[in-house]
């Protein structure tokens, strides 16, 4: 095995791009390197991160490339072909599509009604959660320009175009955890600092952030009628900043250190315990022959305080979401609001307010507690490549 390695350490050229999660660079920031025309890298990744508010960890199994297409544009990219998103538990406050069914002459509460994380907002604890149920996560095509080199204490500049079209917009993939369903577009502003065996990286995107494909609805009904008030969901856009340092260990080898700051910016849906993702991670590029690998560490630094309460602004309220169809019309007809029960939608959460004494529950069916606990837990998460160049 040592004989092998020593072959392989003696076979790829320095020069070389690095090659990360986004394309030649450090380990998940794009650098301002590009890939040697009609050069093509592909790899196997997998990225696993915690994100709140809800606790949520995300693990992606990805494909991913970087091609060279001339001396100074790199196209790269990849595909999200299996994504777990996994919560601890079932939301305690119903999170979008939220059908709300109010008496007639009702004021709906005040928003925030719930609690999301932007990149998948309609996660809600019910659909797959699996790697072999191979929901597909996003997709990623980004063309980096390199507008100049290093010169004395100047830093390389490039610009990278980013696209992420939805691969799947189907209502079970997303509460599943797959994506927004939106369209998004972004411009990155890459610098790059230093000589070997340092350098040192600096980031700067702005993304706009497409529509999702499902809203909230007020249902304002009485026995036989039903007004419905469309509440499409507002996503921000992002500002997302970078810094990333690496050390040469070895024409081979190197080591990595990164911080990730990712904030929402523009008008939006109010949402409830919002967080912004601050990440730290640490780890190795190696470049062994045509043989690419890199292994990083990432910390989660800005969760929220696990076990703090929280008071609940749907407190009362009745959660029909697990309740089948059948039985959520017969309970809206007891209480005097059979107007709305050809209105329900499928497949969204439904909730329903505080009803008169003396009507029982569905089979199913919750009333939400006047708070809830913040649920924050496993804040480490990894990433991991292995790619070979051709």
């Amino acid at each position: 095995m040592s004989a092998l390695l020593g072959l392989l350490l003696l076979l790829a050229p320095a020069h070389d791009p690095w090659l990360g999660l986004a394309g030649s660079g450090t380990l998940t920031l794009p650098g301002a390197a590009t890939a040697a025309p009609r050069r093509l890298a592909a790899a196997i990744s997998v990225d696993n991160r915690d994100r709140d508010p809800l606790g949520i960890d995300i693990f992606d199994g990805r494909v991913d490339f970087t091609l060279g297409l001339s001396p100074r544009l790199e196209l790269f990219g990849h595909l999200t072909f299996s994504r777990v998103t996994a919560l601890p538990e079932v939301p305690a406050l119903p999170p979008p599509p939220l059908d709300l069914i109010l008496p007639a002459g009702t004021r709906p509460p005040p928003r925030p009604y719930y609690a999301l994380y932007d990149e998948t907002p309609y996660v809600n604890h019910r659909g797959d959660a699996r790697f072999e149920k191979l929901v597909p996560g996003d997709a990623l095509l980004a063309a980096k320009l390199r507008l100049r080199d290093v010169a004395g204490r100047r830093p390389a500049l490039a610009l990278a175009l980013e696209l992420r079209p939805p691969l799947t917009r189907g209502r079970h993939a997303l509460a599943s955890g797959s994506g927004s369903g939106g369209f998004d577009a972004g411009l990155r502003a890459i610098a790059e600092w230093g000589s070997a065996p340092w350098s040192l990286v600096a980031n700067g995107a702005f993304t706009r952030i497409g529509a999702p494909p499902d809203g909230d609805r007020i249902l304002s009904a009485d026995a036989r009628s039903v007004a419905v008030l469309e509440q499409p969901l507002r996503l921000p856009h992002r500002l997302d900043f970078g810094l990333g340092a690496r050390r040469a260990l070895s024409a081979r080898l190197a080591a990595v250190l990164e911080s990730k700051l990712q904030l929402p910016i523009g008008g939006r849906t109010e949402i409830a315990d919002a967080k912004s993702p601050l990440d730290f991670i640490a780890g190795m590029q190696g470049r062994f022959g045509h043989a690419r690998v890199a292994l990083g560490v990432r910390y989660h630094a800005h969760s929220l305080p696990s076990g703090a309460l929280r008071s609940s602004p749907l407190a009362g309220f009745v959660d029909l979401t697990d309740t089948t169809d059948a039985d959520a019309r017969a309970y809206l007809g007891a209480l005097g609001l059979g107007g709305a029960a050809d209105r329900l939608r499928p497949g969204v959460q439904r909730a329903v307010a505080p009803p008169r004494a003396g009507v029982p529950l569905p089979a199913g069916a919750r009333v939400i507690p006047e708070s809830y606990a913040i649920r924050s837990e496993h804040q480490l998460g990894y990433v991991l490549l292995l790619g070979w160049r051709f």
